[in-house]
């Protein structure tokens, strides 16, 4: 009766110890895209998840509200050759 009940104490610590690798992102290196959407004429800018989600940022925009926010956005022929 002992082994059993220690038994299941172990098999619980491990299972409660492996959960957090469970909930680890599936790329941890994600990394922010840009890309050139030709029929919006938007740069649309994809941020990685932040702690707390899995989900992703994408915010689009023209040329010009880029500009407005400070950023310049390279030419849509400048994005396709990279």
């Amino acid at each position: 009766m002992t082994s059993m009940i220690l038994k299941s104490l172990a098999l619980a610590t491990v299972l409660v110890a492996s959960a957090p690798a469970f909930a680890a992102p599936s790329d941890p290196q994600q990394k922010t895209v840009l890309k050139y959407e030709a029929k919006t004429g938007q740069y649309c800018l994809t941020e990685p998840a932040m702690t707390g989600t899995r989900i992703n940022r994408k915010t689009c925009r023209t040329s010009a509200q880029w500009s407005e926010a400070g950023l310049n956005m390279p030419k849509p022929t400048e994005l396709a050759q990279k």
